[in-house]
């Protein structure tokens, strides 16, 4: 079982996980990364990380120690290099929800006395989501869940990973964690304008998950995948398999007309970052015959499920 790499985004249902994840791996198989002055941080990390700044000495150790899982408050390029796109895993939440959620946390456990738009307007709490990823495109991720969908989510990650992580729920500063908390609309339009770059993920995020989880419920394979550049002369990115190293096959379509059918197997250096399957042979590109009037629709379609890629107007 390969070890996973859970980005903890505050505020996201990711201290209920990660201690679900205690009970089903045990606390002596996981390293915390929670900065170099917190508690829970693990001695490894602060020896190979923190103080001798050697990340691979310390894959190398915790490969040999046969470590579960690692976790923490950290940015998702910090270790997915190690662990591999495929088992790096996280959660979302609605920004706006998460950002007054992590302000009572703040209230609670920290002892901040300013009111709530004090708080939403420092820099570091702006966007925090679109910040912790950077560099690490979503489709590329082994799993994401939904907070809003912790249970779902929860079931299948499970079924992704071949885990039995049960439900424990913590953390939280609510009884009833589903009502959302109450804003007046000066509020809500402020934490809207400022987390833009959150809410536009979001969004897409949502959409994804719908896409991942009909596909879990039919008993098909999702792909990962994105498309990197379409202009009226050419298509290119790249897909792969979740838990498959066969190679994708994709349908490309112009205005509902099939146009060719291509295999993503071609090398995307940019993508080893993030240690893709494949080897980073998971590229593709197609040069259309003729370049394409403007307006036309472009469909790129899985061809062993049917799951759309992309559907861009040139």
């Amino acid at each position: 079982m390969l070890p996973v790499f859970f980005v903890h985004i505050p505020k996201t249902a990711g201290t209920s996980f990660r201690k679900s994840a205690e009970s089903f791996y045990g606390r002596e198989k996981i390293v915390y990364d929670y900065s170099p002055s917190s508690e829970e941080t693990s001695n490894i990390i602060n020896k190979w990380i923190y103080e001798k700044k050697d990340p691979l000495n310390f894959f190398e150790e915790f490969s040999c120690l046969n470590y579960s899982l690692l976790s923490g408050h950290v940015n998702a390029s910090k270790y997915i290099h190690l662990l591999g796109a495929q088992q790096t895993v996280s959660f979302f939440r609605d920004p706006v929800q998460r950002v007054v959620s992590e302000y009572y946390h703040f209230v609670r456990n920290n002892n901040y006395k300013g009111d709530l738009p004090s708080f939403y307007r420092k820099p570091q709490f702006i966007n925090r989501q679109t910040k912790i990823m950077h560099g690490v495109p979503f489709e590329s991720v082994g799993f994401f869940g939904l907070t809003e969908e912790y249970e779902i989510s929860l079931e299948m990650l499970n079924s992704l990973y071949g885990l039995s992580i049960k439900s424990i729920k913590l953390n939280m500063g609510r009884k009833d964690q589903t009502v959302d908390y109450k804003l007046s609309d000066e509020e809500r339009i402020e934490i809207e304008a400022l987390n833009e770059d959150d809410i536009v993920f979001y969004q897409k995020v949502k959409n994804n998950f719908r896409e991942r989880y009909s596909l879990f419920r039919n008993g098909e394979t999702y792909v990962h995948g994105l498309v990197q550049q379409l202009s009226p002369k050419k298509i290119s990115g790249w897909a792969w398999y979740a838990m498959n190293s066969s190679v994708v096959s994709l349908n490309i379509l112009v205005d509902d007309k099939h146009v060719s059918t291509i295999e993503c197997k071609e090398l995307r250096p940019g993508l080893l970052r993030l240690s893709p399957p494949r080897n980073g042979y998971v590229g593709f590109q197609y040069n259309f015959s003729e370049p394409l009037l403007s307006g036309s629709i472009v469909k790129v379609v899985v061809v062993e499920t049917g799951q759309l890629l992309t559907n861009q107007e040139i």
